[in-house]
């Protein structure tokens, strides 16, 4: 476990790790084992229910999707980790480029778009005469708003959850990339709230939390950092950092 994990925090955002406790263990049980194993990570998502069945008959287990959504791996990771790490960065390319049917209006406007040119890449969609390309670029350019509208709507999502390292980065990345389409206006509207004044308590309570979340990584679960969670919490009790950290401290103490 440790391995895909680390794997998790070399990909990022990237590709998503879906960690499945597969052994009965409640959801309390189950984040109260990841955090004494020092297990959690920003980027992955842990849960007790299995969004399918692998046909396996043993555990680790390991299942790799394609960008659409194809099974590329069924095996224990632990053998197969090289193959794993080997088919994620491929996909990660063919992401980059887009699917290989694309006409050359629209691959241009794919490759544009996933280096953040959100913007120039739909107008440019849109630009496309009429044609033998017309409408695989109108089709492109309404998938690639819905794709736009999805970053925004995470950006949304990260604010609200405090999580602000991952927040600015994005914000800025949608405000530059967004500038001059109409999704612009939603851009502006989700930065500023990061900037907004009532947010600097959130935000000081996010770097506590950080720290002592740092601290957890390195040297694990004891009665101090325990005790430094509930403080953290009563100083910051009405953020929603400092409930994450009276969460946390409940559930090794459960």
């Amino acid at each position: 476990m440790p391995l895909a994990i680390k794997m998790q925090e070399e990909f990022g955002d990237d590709v998503q790790f879906l960690f499945v406790e597969s052994q009965g263990a409640s959801a309390k049980d189950m984040e109260k084992f990841v955090l004494q194993q020092k297990w959690f990570s920003d980027n992955a998502i842990w849960t007790c229910e299995a969004p399918f069945q692998t046909g396996a008959g043993g555990i680790p287990h390991c299942v790799v999707l394609s960008n659409d959504g194809e099974v590329l791996i069924n095996a224990n990771p632990l053998s197969a980790h090289s193959d794993i790490e080997a088919a994620l960065k491929e996909q990660l390319k063919l992401a980059k480029k887009g699917p290989k049917d694309l006409s050359p209006s629209c691959a241009k406007a794919w490759v544009d778009f996933e280096k953040g040119n959100y913007a120039a890449a739909i107008a440019a969609l849109a630009a496309v005469p009429e044609g033998a390309e017309k409408d695989a670029a109108d089709k492109l350019a309404s998938k690639l708003e819905v794709r736009a509208k999805a970053k925004l709507a995470r950006l949304d999502w990260l604010i609200e959850s405090a999580e602000f390292e991952q927040a600015d980065k994005l914000a800025a990345q949608l405000s530059k990339g967004l500038a001059g389409h109409e999704l612009e206006a939603r851009a502006t509207e989700l930065a500023g709230k990061l900037t907004a004044k009532e947010m600097a308590p959130e935000r000081e309570a996010a770097k506590a939390l950080e720290k002592l979340e740092k601290r957890i990584a390195k040297d694990g679960l004891d009665a101090a950092v325990v005790k430094a969670l509930y403080a953290m919490s009563d100083k910051y009790a009405q953020t929603r950092a400092g409930k994450r950290a009276k969460h946390m401290a409940t559930l090794v103490e459960g």
